[in-house]
């Protein structure tokens, strides 16, 4: 529609003369948040003006109309207020920031132009509303400085409450943490924003990236906020370093300043430290921990296998566990000792998954009630959920579990029964007519109730004692809109009125009086709806101030909730699996009997399992054709480490493990064509965080290093970090490659063995057996594989007489064998 050519111009462009009062109202949001999409309640609608109704009608799919003529004509659209989440929703999700200025009194009541004010403004990382929200994902939103040679990171969920802190060495160990926290927004200083290199990798992770003013990084403001907002000082919460309280301090300034709230659910700061496995970005994703890397293959993530949790709280804590293995051994026994519990106890397990069925997500509930946007079916649901743990308590009593604690709730008790009292079963979705207290919880509300419930007999009854108590049998009540109630005497009678009657109207046959009884239930009749309304919404405040004074014991509950949900699922699923539990060794040795790889066996109607056995510094370089199972048993190893120290039990018949500090993988080959880095770049970029990262207490994997360039220097590179690995990391590694030469290194090498994946030819044809078999092999089956891939027989045979030219050439072996090689190659510029 043509809007006289403003489609391009800001409202702030255009003056206030020729602006209405309300679009006055919206100028001044536009001009305090000139970066977000200002929607201005007015009435049933909220509305948006000039540049902003052109965003919300091209995202949105919106009618664009327009308002007023000549040159008060602007751009206009406008949505529902009753919808408004989906379409704030909308447009959050595209990366917008949303100011949401709403009516501030009652429109009725307003003398002049109604108040209104900004309430909140909207971003991807601070939503909380449940229909924005996926309910098994935790929403980040993530806070990055770095200060005195510290990378610092805060993030915060503030639809659950939960705010973590920690700090790193270096840049790129920090974005491996933030590949697994996966925020929705991630905040930088302005002075960090100008850096297009680390912005672009931020919205690389589906983050969406926003500046906030250095002032709010500083340490002393930072500290006052921290200080405020926790009522404690600084060094009594233990932050390890300055980059720390600088990120916590800008993240809270934040919410703050676009939540306009307190946050009161924030009750505790988390620091996360060494206490976790470290995982960098490449393993994250080579592993499939929590997403696939085929997007369409959903089921062959760890994640798919292990989650038969019952509640969102326990499928985002599923999450936190596969993402954050444990280091400390005696926290991992807590989770084994529970899981066990419940892998024996059958009964029990399926009686507490029933149990849990019926609770609901009060870890967002509470935050919902603390933010003040709770409705009064949030207020049941925590109910239901607090009248199941005196059920919970009853089945795991007198058990000893240190990792469950259900025994100090006996405050939720009351508080559930006081939700019981107030709140209706079933209660009206909003707070416009009433209808969510329970009329007996409040004498007052109950006779409102019967007011407008039995008003007629309630004048009869009036009547009936009135015509009793005067003896005047022609008194009757009526009503019109003049006298509202009154009482009607006949002329013959009228006389005999009592003296507190006071007379009002003289008809032809009758007088009309009215009293201050009849005047005061006359006021209760007509605005009873409005005192119920009002009345009820008071009550519900009331309700949510004593449902707030305990947050921190709701949170904890949640907490216990969503821990014995997990073990459940894990216990389930070992059952369901035919898991064993891992026992742990100080050796450094692998010994896993029977392995599996936990994803590939749940898609394959018959999987081979095979032991490993891995001395501490040891590494086994595996050779074989491809598809004969190489990376399927690595990343099987790889699998079961991290598993045992997340507390599950694994798939294998029995192992005992290290405690494994680090995962490395360098596992497939791919361009990273965003970055504009090659195969080779990026393989030889994760082999250098390897080199450069890995200890003796880490597991290394390496498949098919060096195959992304000449075969020369792919054997050279292969061997070189092979020898690597081994003189100076000394880590525990499965080393796969093609290059049949590597297998000389076991001649010289004292800690690396040969295996190779068993495979048996018949008939010209090769048959994969899946089996690891100790000692070396000089086939690789190339050609055999190629058949299977379905190239042309003249190729095939071709390619047959050409493999028989060429021959080893063992002379460069030797060489490399007979000289030591005294300098390493430097990798370290493709960190």
């Amino acid at each position: 529609m043509d809007v006289n050519n403003k489609d391009n111009i800001s409202i702030l462009d255009i003056p206030e003369h020729n602006l209405t009062p309300g679009m006055r109202q919206y100028r001044k949001a536009k001009e305090e948040n000139p970066d977000c999409v200002i929607m201005l309640r007015m009435g049933d609608f909220f509305e948006l003006f000039y540049e902003d109704a052109i965003i919300a009608s091209r995202e949105l799919e919106i009618t664009l109309t327009a308002r007023g003529q000549g040159e008060k004509r602007a751009p206009l659209a406008g949505v529902p207020h009753h919808a408004i989440e989906g379409y704030i929703a909308k447009l959050v999700r595209k990366g917008y920031k949303v100011a949401i200025v709403e009516q501030l009194e009652d429109p009725k009541q307003a003398k002049g132009l109604v108040k209104r004010g900004l309430v909140r403004i909207v971003t991807p990382g601070t939503l909380i509303e449940q229909s924005m929200l996926s309910e098994k994902e935790n929403n980040y939103i993530l806070c990055l400085t770095c200060k005195q040679d510290q990378v610092a990171i805060t993030y915060a969920d503030i639809s659950t409450g939960e705010l973590t802190c920690t700090s790193f060495e270096n840049l790129r160990t920090a974005l491996n943490e933030i590949v697994k926290i996966k925020p929705s927004e991630c905040i930088l200083p302005q002075s960090l924003l100008v850096n297009e290199e680390l912005k672009k990798i931020i919205e690389g992770f589906g983050s969406y990236v926003n500046g906030f003013e250095d002032t709010y990084f500083k340490e002393k403001l930072a500290t006052t906020k921290i200080e405020n907002h926790f009522n404690k000082k600084i060094n009594e919460l233990e932050f390890v370093n300055v980059a720390q309280i600088s990120t916590t301090g800008a993240l809270l300034h934040y919410l703050s300043k676009t939540q306009l709230t307190a946050l009161p659910h924030i009750k505790e700061i988390k620091k996360k430290n060494t206490q976790y496995m470290l995982l960098d970005s490449a393993t994250y994703k080579n592993l499939e921990l929590i997403e696939p890397i085929d997007k369409n293959a959903k089921q062959s993530t760890l994640l798919s296998v292990l989650d038969k949790t019952k509640t969102s709280i326990g499928a985002r804590l599923l999450k936190k566990w596969i993402k954050n293995p444990l280091l400390n051994e005696f926290k991992i026994h807590d989770r084994q000792d529970s899981v066990e519990y419940f892998h024996n106890k059958i009964i029990v397990r399926e009686e507490i998954i029933q149990i849990l069925k019926n609770t609901y997500d009060i870890q967002r509930l509470i935050s919902r009630i603390n933010y003040g946007n709770s409705k009064p079916k949030d207020l049941v649901a925590l109910k239901l959920t607090l009248f199941q743990i005196p059920f919970i308590q009853s089945k795991l009593k007198n058990i000893k579990l240190r990792l469950l604690n259900f025994n100090e709730y006996e405050e939720l008790f009351n508080l559930s029964n006081l939700i019981q009292k107030a709140i209706l079963d079933e209660p009206a979705n909003g707070f416009n007519e009433g209808g969510y207290i329970n009329p007996k919880y409040n004498e007052e509300l109950n006779q409102l109730h019967n007011i407008t419930k039995n008003s007629k007999e309630i004048l009869s009854q009036i009547e009936a004692k009135e015509k009793e108590r005067t003896g005047l049998t022609s008194l009757k009540i009526g009503y019109n809109r003049v006298f509202g109630y009154y009482i009607e005497i006949s002329k013959k009678q009228a006389a005999n009125a009592p003296q507190e009657y006071t007379r009002k109207q003289t008809l032809a046959n009758a007088e009309r009086f009215i009293t201050n009884e009849l005047k005061e239930l006359e006021n209760k009749i007509l605005n009873a709806k409005e005192k119920i309304i009002k009345l009820e919404k008071e009550i519900y405040q009331e309700i949510t101030e004593k449902i707030i004074e305990h947050t921190s014991l709701i949170q904890k509950a949640a907490d216990q909730i969503a821990k014995l949900d997990v073990v459940c699922s894990l216990a389930n699923v070992a059952s369901s699996n035919n898991y064993a539990m891992p026992q742990f060794n100080k050796k450094g040795i692998i010994e896993i009997k029977l392995a599996r790889h936990p994803v590939v066996e749940n898609n394959l109607k018959q999987f081979i399992s095979n032991s490993i056995h891995l001395n501490n510094q040891e590494m086994i370089i595996i050779t074989g054709p491809n598809m004969a199972g190489k990376s399927t048993i690595m990343r099987q190893v790889a699998l079961i480490c991290l598993m045992a120290q997340i507390g599950s039990f694994i798939p294998a018949t029995n192992a005992t493990l290290p405690i494994i500090d680090k995962i490395f993988t360098r596992v497939g080959a791919y361009d990273d064509l965003n970055s504009g880095r090659s195969t080779f770049m990026v393989e030889m970029s994760e082999t250098a965080n390897i080199l450069n990262n890995a200890t003796e207490k880490s597991l290394i994997i390496m498949d098919e290093i060096g195959r992304g360039t000449s075969t020369f220097d792919g054997v050279s590179i292969a061997w070189s970090v092979a020898e690597y690995i081994h003189n100076t990391i000394k880590a525990k590694t499965m080393f796969a490659t093609h290059y049949h030469v590597l297998n000389k290194l076991s001649e010289n090498l004292e800690r690396i063995k040969n295996f190779n994946i068993a495979v048996k030819e018949e008939k010209g044809d090769v048959i994969f057996l899946r089996k690891l078999i100790e000692g070396s092999t000089d086939k690789s089956y190339g050609i055999h594989v190629a058949k299977l891939a379905g190239l042309p027989q003249e190729t095939i045979d071709r390619a047959l007489e050409i493999q028989k030219i060429f021959t080893q050439d063992d002379e460069m072996v030797n060489r490399i064998k007979a000289k030591k090689i005294e300098n390493q190659m430097d990798l370290s510029k493709f960190n």
